[in-house]
């Protein structure tokens, strides 16, 4: 696409057409004219190109054809990891394939990624979704916890029976339905756990287990191993 000629006598790309007839805008999208190259300009350069048809690299993304579903862009970082809103589309970032919610163009999914985590595993609209119950049985908290194990309204939320059977009820009083996870609802839930045996959080609040008085510190072994029996923010104290 270098067909004109610069005031130093350099052979350069000057305009668009000159680099819509080259070689490179057929085959990898380089048909905008900048600097007196031949770049990708824009998702239409790419849509047109031999690499698009072929590899599905059909989207400009930092100067190269990409396939958005399998790019991570750079400026996504925390996003990406929380929420695998991983390519950044119209100024924002997105999740536009599943890949982006693993965490890695790999198939097993990466530790911290949100299908890891939480078995949102399918790119929908924009976002991470549990599709369907294995992308749940998969997830970290479904095997270790054995909760949140099938897919409800694009989450994994947890049935009551999976509450009720849990680690997370027997040991910290988690045993109910609250709102998208395991809750407390019910002192008698929280003076059965663990917890309240050795942590004195024995009374419920905002869907937790927590210290809420001297009683609650009192028969827990942290007040009579540590002297820790007043109960202060939620906890037990000296």
């Amino acid at each position: 696409g270098k067909c004109a000629a610069s005031e130093e006598g350099a052979c350069i790309a000057k305009t668009n057409d000159d680099c819509k007839a080259a070689v490179t805008c057929q085959k990898d999208g380089k048909c905008t004219a900048e600097k007196g190259e031949c770049v990708v300009g824009s998702d239409a350069d790419c849509a047109g190109s031999q690499q698009c048809k072929e590899l599905g690299l059909c989207n400009a993304d930092q100067g190269m054809c990409v396939d958005p579903s399998r790019t991570f862009s750079a400026e996504c970082g925390a996003d990406c990891k929380e929420k695998g809103h991983c390519f950044k589309k119209g100024g924002a970032c997105t999740a536009v394939g599943d890949a982006h919610c693993r965490g890695t163009a790999d198939d097993k999914p990466e530790d911290e990624s949100p299908c890891e985590r939480l078995g949102l595993c399918t790119a929908q609209d924009g976002d991470c979704v549990a599709a369907k119950n294995e992308d749940c049985a998969q997830s970290k908290r479904c095997r270790k916890e054995k909760v949140g194990c099938e897919a409800k309204g694009g989450k994994c939320t947890p049935t009551e029976k999976e509450c009720a059977d849990s680690q997370v009820c027997a040991s910290s009083g988690l045993c109910a339905v609250v709102g998208e996870d395991c809750g407390a609802t019910d002192n008698a839930q929280c003076k059965a756990s663990a917890r309240c045996k050795l942590e004195g959080h024995c009374s419920v609040k905002d869907g937790k287990c927590v210290a809420l008085s001297g009683a609650d510190c009192g028969g827990a072994m942290v007040c009579t191993k540590d002297r820790r029996c007043r109960a202060v923010d939620g906890e037990c104290s000296k």
